[in-house]
């Protein structure tokens, strides 16, 4: 394969690799059989759904990806001994993320291999820019009762996994009340989990007319723009978000890759600098983006090497390793992707 290609090949493919690394990972580890599971809850317990979590071994490498289940629950199978970090990631969400350690022995009284089960449970808190953005406008809302009734219909739904019933009670609270912000709210954050963005969208542009300052609105609506390709309008919505929490790092990275494809490099590499400096080597997309934008827009090819380097660094387990290791030495000779 040639280099161009190569490279080519890598960056199209990075979800399949982080998905191939983790079945090789599980089928390599099997003989162990051990697992990590537990559960995701938010305020008032809660279950957490559809959100990614993230298992990291002691090299804060990601070794497993999951996603919750419509109980909050979560698992990694064959899980070797270890120290190992578990992430969630509620993105677009107004809760926080949150991470525990978690280690595994899997040694008998006798010194032989036993399969061992862990969990680890989590409580996640509402962001501080969510409780401030919110806290403002909601409360002073009058609200009929009819939509008010339909409203909590569609929360207790919703929470007991009648998704499909929640989503029908909250367009029902929103047609009695077209500008109730809860509703609206809480109608994009469940049209985005359903991949509904140009629904979503509306939702919350209608809610941003009730309440300016809405964390999670904003950042919805950034989500779905950036989904869509909608790469000004990410600009604009990223803008918002910032405003109201400098440090959201997912933002940030859309933010770059928004500006990249607007061909705008500087303005990409400040704000992915950014999310680098505050993620601090976790976010493996963030190098990966990097390196895209120094080795084919601004021809900083060094740089391209370094991000590339902690790549892998913070992604090691990705099948092509051997492609991208050929293109850091590349880079460090100043030779260009396109040799």
């Amino acid at each position: 394969m040639k280099i161009r290609e190569a490279i080519q090949f890598c960056f199209r493919n990075v979800a399949v690799s982080c998905l191939l690394s983790c079945i090789l990972f599980a089928a390599a580890s099997a003989q162990t059989r051990s697992t990590i599971s537990g559960y995701v809850f938010g305020p008032q317990r809660s279950p957490v759904g559809q959100v990614p979590v993230e298992l990291r071994d002691d090299v804060n490498g990601v070794v497993g990806r999951a996603r919750t289940d419509g109980s909050g629950h979560f698992i990694f199978f064959g899980v070797p001994n270890g120290r190992f970090s578990v992430t969630v990631l509620p993105l677009g969400t107004n809760l926080e993320g949150q991470s525990q350690e978690v280690e595994i022995a899997g040694i008998g009284a006798r010194g032989q291999p036993v399969p061992q089960t862990a969990q680890v449970d989590f409580y996640l808190r509402r962001t501080k820019a969510a409780e401030l953005a919110e806290n403002s406008v909601v409360f002073a809302q009058e609200v009929p009762d009819t939509a008010k009734r339909a409203y909590e219909s569609a929360v207790s739904d919703l929470e007991s996994q009648r998704t499909e019933q929640g989503v029908v009670e909250l367009k029902r609270a929103v047609e009695i009340f077209p500008t109730y912000f809860l509703a609206l709210q809480r109608l994009g954050a469940e049209q985005l989990k359903r991949e509904e963005y140009e629904e979503a969208k509306k939702s919350f542009v209608t809610a941003l007319s009730v309440n300016q300052r809405s964390f999670l609105c904003w950042y919805g609506l950034t989500y779905a723009n950036f989904v869509l390709k909608k790469w000004k309008d990410v600009l604009e919505s990223s803008e918002k978000v910032l405003e109201l929490d400098k440090n959201s790092i997912n933002t940030l990275l859309m933010l770059g890759i928004s500006q990249r494809n607007l061909e705008r490099y500087p303005e990409a590499e400040r704000s992915l600098l950014r999310a680098k400096k505050i993620d601090e080597g976790k976010t493996p997309d963030i190098y990966w983006n990097l390196a895209l934008l120094y080795a084919y827009n601004l021809k900083k090819y060094q740089d391209a090497a370094d991000a590339l380097e902690l790549y892998l660094k913070a992604n090691p387990s990705i099948p092509d390793t051997t492609n991208i290791k050929k293109l850091i030495k590349q880079f460090r000779e100043n030779r260009p992707p396109s040799e």
